[in-house]
């Protein structure tokens, strides 16, 4: 928690467009937003097991044309980084009396903010069957994400962010990605290979 994060490498950004708008919420199953453009795109995590818990069906990237890169990890939390004082059971991903939201093996733990950068166009789709959640979508710029993840114990966040890129084309890809654009989104495979 208290490990600083790396220096985010700084790509260009002429701006993303994005069918939701500013901020597209996306709540229910097949919710989708296209995103177009060179930029940074922030996804932010709203996991409720306290109205379901269980499987978590992961949210799924389709249709990439370009590129897309997972850079950055912020938010203050790691999704499964413990919440409160007096429940030791209790993180982002649930507790013991409401049950947690589980995603499948293998999955990368999500953080609370998750930061991508996208050169070209992509439509990311809500797949929630089982656990609850959200997600919201929000076009963002270098310096929003340099801010996020370099907020840390110090300012009153769990943990600080995570670099994820490193400036070149070896930068990790997000899971669960693909150029194709199946019929449901849910059926994109974890592994990804663009």
């Amino acid at each position: 928690p208290n490990a600083e994060p790396a220096a985010l490498p700084r790509r260009p950004e002429s701006g993303i467009t994005s069918t939701g708008g500013r901020h597209a919420v996306m709540n229910h199953r097949g919710d989708s937003v296209t995103l177009t453009g060179q930029g940074y795109v922030l996804v932010r995590w709203q996991i409720s097991p306290q109205y379901r818990a269980g499987s978590l069906v992961m949210p799924a990237w389709t249709g990439l044309k370009g590129e897309l890169f997972h850079v950055a990890s912020g938010g203050g939390r790691r999704m499964d980084d413990r919440v409160s004082e007096t429940d030791p059971s209790a993180t982002g991903m649930g507790n013991e009396t409401t049950g947690y939201a589980v995603p499948p093996p293998g999955t990368q733990q999500m953080w609370q903010n998750e930061y991508f950068y996208l050169d070209g166009s992509v439509t990311l789709t809500q797949n929630e069957r089982g656990a609850d959640y959200g997600l919201s979508v929000f076009p963002s710029d270098w310096a929003e994400v340099d801010e996020d993840i370099n907020q840390g114990p110090p300012d009153g966040a769990i943990r600080y962010g995570l670099v994820r890129d490193t400036g070149k084309d070896d930068t990790p890809v997000p899971q669960y990605l693909t150029r194709a654009t199946p019929a449901d989104a849910a059926t994109v495979p974890q592994k990804s290979r663009v």
